[in-house]
């Protein structure tokens, strides 16, 4: 296996990890802030107002970690062309 097609495959292994690693750490960020929204919604004075905040905490989340795979497939696709990559 000659140099460049260890690069590609190195590189090909750290986009698949930012890829599948912001997911799971995005599942589990959600779910850890789950709990305490879900305590206080079952507040009445502090329901509707907790579930406003949830919604807007959750797009917030779900926004930066798209932008962050986003950014990763973009990264990719450059080192491809910088490096005259055929994708398969």
């Amino acid at each position: 296996m000659n140099s460049q097609k260890r690069w590609h495959g190195l590189k090909d292994l750290v986009q698949d990890a930012i890829e599948h690693g912001s997911t799971a750490v995005e599942q589990v960020h959600k779910a850890t802030a789950a709990r305490p929204f879900d305590i206080l919604e079952q507040i009445p004075v502090i329901a509707t107002p907790t579930r406003i905040v949830r919604v807007v905490h959750d797009v917030s989340v779900s926004t930066v970690y798209s932008a962050i795979r986003i950014t990763n497939r973009t990264v990719g696709r450059v080192v491809d062309i910088a490096t005259e990559r055929e994708k398969p």
